[in-house]
């Protein structure tokens, strides 16, 4: 009885460590741009710069910006790509620290909950910051995760905005792993 038990538990354990891995590469649709490549949530819905719910950012421009059609408090989960031509050669990893800088700023009631290397598929690595803070004072609070990535003389500032009810954020980082330029 023992045995069958044990033999249960074991095949429990690896059926759901296979879904859960099947699960979060299946969730996933590769996005063809003309300058980089990703990996982006197959139910998440491309916003077009006509729409007009688009920010203007001043020194950058916006590569790609996709939204979830789920809509929870007023909020979908996002993904916002801005670039930027760069003056003098950096790597992604200080491009990734400058721009949280700027975002610890930037944002109200900025509260960093992590930071750690990230590897891209393309073997560059970067820094990823994990983050709750308000866009401005008018929003509520959200859960970013934000990481830049440097390929030629361009900076690209992938920004994930969840809803602070999500606590793993494992699978939007494997998603910003995809993250390759051309």
């Amino acid at each position: 009885m023992k045995k069958n038990i044990l033999i249960l538990g074991l095949c429990l354990i690896l059926t759901s460590c296979g879904d859960s891995e099947e699960w979060v590469v299946s969730w996933l649709s590769l996005h063809e741009g003309t300058e980089f490549s990703m990996n982006i949530p197959s139910n998440w819905s491309v916003i077009t710069h006509d729409s007009q719910i688009l920010p203007s950012p001043k020194t950058s421009q916006i590569q790609l910006a996709v939204s979830s059609e789920e809509l929870k408090y007023w909020f979908s989960n996002n993904l916002l790509i801005l670039s930027q031509k760069l003056d003098k050669k950096v790597s992604s990893t200080d491009f990734s620290i400058l721009n949280n800088v700027w975002s610890s700023r930037e944002y109200v009631e900025y509260l960093k909950l992590e930071s750690k290397s990230i590897d891209f598929l393309d073997t560059d690595t970067s820094n990823i910051y994990i983050f709750e803070a308000k866009y401005n004072i008018q929003t509520p609070k959200f859960k970013y995760l934000q990481v830049g990535k440097v390929c030629n003389n361009t900076g690209y500032l992938i920004t994930v905005a969840l809803s602070t009810d999500i606590k793993d954020t494992s699978k939007y980082e494997e998603m910003i792993k995809s993250f390759q330029c051309k």
